[in-house]
């Protein structure tokens, strides 16, 4: 009789399941977490390079060399306090440099040659009428030098507001009862435009006046220059200059008037105005009456 054949062992199916697990990891690993980590690294890689670029402009400018992430705070305080002086100052010059409804509406309405032919016409009479009944000298070099319109005129809407500013400097000089006015000059444009993207945002349109008076009232017509509305009280002129903007002066060149006339000086100026171009798309300031 034969012997019977030995018993087969049970088969093993842990061993199995592990290498069958580990080979499954190993797949994943290079198929899938591989995968992942380099397309995770390619969208990391340029939150990376701007954060060394940030660090490398932090040490080398000298407003932030040194700043810590502790100082931020601080910082950023500083700078929307200074970002609030900067608005609150741009809300004044707006403020100052703010021009008429009626002076907008010249400027932006199509140009009539005759209407501002006819308009400076009046104006230099009113303008002699008035510094005669003041005993004050007006020679013609002064209504002559009213802006006209020249055939390089750009942009005749804007000889409205340089009659406007040419208007309330002379009346200004008239009403502080300087001795006498000469030589109005209209000067050359100057467009003053923003550093970001180079659009105008004011025209100043400057002149050039000469008077010749007492010390007292040169002095006060410079003082009159950049008052507006309530401000001309201070030289009694509020009743008078109603609808007056701010003047900016700068040019000065005083001297005396002549050797036997010690008390009496000679005061060259340059006087600007601004058309504030940005505001003139908006709702401008209400008029009031011209003196």
């Amino acid at each position: 009789m034969e012997p019977a054949p030995p018993p087969i062992p049970p088969r093993s199916y842990l061993l199995e399941f592990t290498l069958l697990g580990t080979l499954v990891l190993t797949i994943l690993y290079f198929a899938g977490y591989q995968t992942l980590n380099r397309r995770a690294d390619a969208l990391d890689r340029p939150l990376r390079l701007a954060w060394e670029s940030f660090a490398a402009t932090n040490q080398s400018s000298e407003a932030t060399a040194g700043l810590s992430l502790d100082q931020l705070p601080e910082a950023l305080a500083a700078l929307q306090h200074s970002a609030a002086e900067l608005a609150e100052i741009r809300d004044r010059v707006a403020g100052r440099v703010r021009l008429p409804a009626a002076w907008w509406e010249q400027i932006r309405a199509p140009f009539q040659i005759l209407e501002f032919e006819n308009e400076r016409t009046r104006l230099a009479e009113a303008l002699v009428a008035l510094a005669r009944s003041r005993k004050i000298a007006l020679e013609p070099g002064v209504t002559n030098g009213l802006p006209v319109r020249t055939p390089d005129t750009a942009e005749p809407g804007l000889l409205w507001a340089r009659l406007a500013f040419a208007r309330e400097l002379l009346l200004t000089a008239l009403h502080c009862q300087v001795g006498a006015v000469r030589e109005l000059a209209q000067l050359p444009a100057v467009s003053h435009r923003s550093l970001l993207d180079g659009r105008r945002l004011y025209e100043e349109l400057p002149m050039r006046l000469e008077v010749v008076g007492a010390m007292d009232a040169v002095g006060r017509f410079l003082t009159s220059l950049p008052l507006t509305g309530a401000e001309l009280e201070a030289v009694g002129l509020a009743n008078v200059l109603t609808n007056k903007p701010a003047l900016f002066l700068s040019h000065l060149r005083a001297r005396k008037s002549a050797p036997d006339h010690p008390a009496e000086v000679r005061a060259e100026v340059v006087v600007s105005g601004f058309v504030p171009l940005e505001a003139g798309r908006e709702t401008p300031a209400p008029a009031t009456a011209s003196p």
